[in-house]
Order: structure tokens, then sequence, then C-alpha cells
């Protein structure tokens, strides 16, 4: 059990590396030497791990999804309204941006620099999530919590307004209390901008 610990820490030291040093060079200018240097680890022990540097920036990505989703529990939100569902998903976001901020930049703007296949790769996660808040928001209007309407609209939109976040989190540093901020994200959501 203790090898798989060391080998598992092993895996997470690289991953760590490589978000240092995939946000600050963006994808295409990382070298696999300079992520090793800072694992501390020699060049070709990444490759025990990692096929290429494109697996390993995947399961960079992976690992900080998954992070992200995490820290929202299945359990929690089934049993709150979609208003509340909507702010904690929000508030989920402002932390994680905060809390992963390399990965954020990786994510947000190193998209278009990056190749066909890790282009696609980020597309296909995208539609999986869609799917989900189509399916979330779908469900809402079934059950009268919100009125009828397009559920595709209503997740491009909310997706675009939780997506636009980043930015200002993480690259200007916006110090705004995170629920303070999620609360009022929520209400524009849901009760739009009329007075």
């Amino acid at each position: 059990m203790k090898a798989n610990n060391s080998k598992e820490a092993k895996r997470q030291l690289i991953i760590d590396a490589a978000v240092e040093v995939f946000s600050r060079n963006g994808y295409h200018n990382t070298k696999m030497g300079e992520i090793a240097a800072v694992a501390g680890i020699g060049k070709g022990t990444i490759y025990e791990y990692f096929d290429s540097k494109l697996q390993l920036f995947q399961e960079t990505l992976k690992s900080g999804i998954e992070t992200y989703f995490s820290s929202l529990s299945k359990e929690d939100l089934e049993q709150k309204s979609v208003e509340e569902k909507i702010r904690m998903v929000v508030e989920g976001h402002i932390h994680f941006c905060r809390q992963h901020g390399q990965l954020t930049k990786i994510v947000f703007w190193d998209a278009e620099t990056l190749d066909d296949e890790v282009k696609e790769w980020m597309y296909q996660m995208r539609k999986d999530k869609e799917a989900y808040m189509n399916e979330f928001f779908a469900d809402a209007i079934a059950r009268g919590e919100l009125r009828e309407m397009d559920p595709y609209l209503v997740t491009l939109m909310v997706a675009g307004i939780i997506g636009s976040m980043w930015a200002p989190l993480v690259l200007e540093k916006w110090d705004i209390d995170a629920s303070k901020l999620a609360e009022q994200i929520t209400d524009v959501i849901m009760n739009g901008i009329k007075k």
C-alpha cells in the first residue's frame, strides 16, 4: 500500500509542477524538462507516469476539474432549490478560481493556442458540462421552479456568466467576498437587471 501512495504522491507532484509551468509558459512553450526541474525529478521520470506532454496536460485539467466538482456534493445539490443550486455553483466557481488561479489560467486563457486534439478534448468536456446543466434546468422548468423557456439557452447564459468571472478573480485579483458575489450573480440570473 505504501508503494502505491508513493507512486500517487509522485504523480501528483508532477501534476502540480505542470500546473505551475503550463500557467507560466502556456501549453506550446512548456518543456517537459522544465516541469521535471520544478518537480525536482528527472525528465525521464515524467514519462513513467505520462506518455506525452498532451497526456500530462489533459491529466492536469482533469485533476482540476475533479477538484472543482468534488467541492460540489451531488447530495447537497439535490436537496436544494434551483436558486440555491446556482448560488452554490457560482460560489464554488469563485473559490476554485481563487484557490487554483494557475489552473484557471490554463483552462480559460491558453485555450486558443492549443492544438486540435486538446481543443477537441476540451470541447467534449464543455459539452458534457452543458448536458448536465441542460438537464438541471430542464428539470427545474418541469417542476415549475423556472418559467417555460429553452433550457439550453438558460445553460449557455448561466455558463457564460459564471465563466466570465475568471479574469477579474484571477488576473485582476478582485477582492470581493465570495458569498456576497455569488448572491449578487444568482440574483441577476434569477431576476434579471430590470428594476
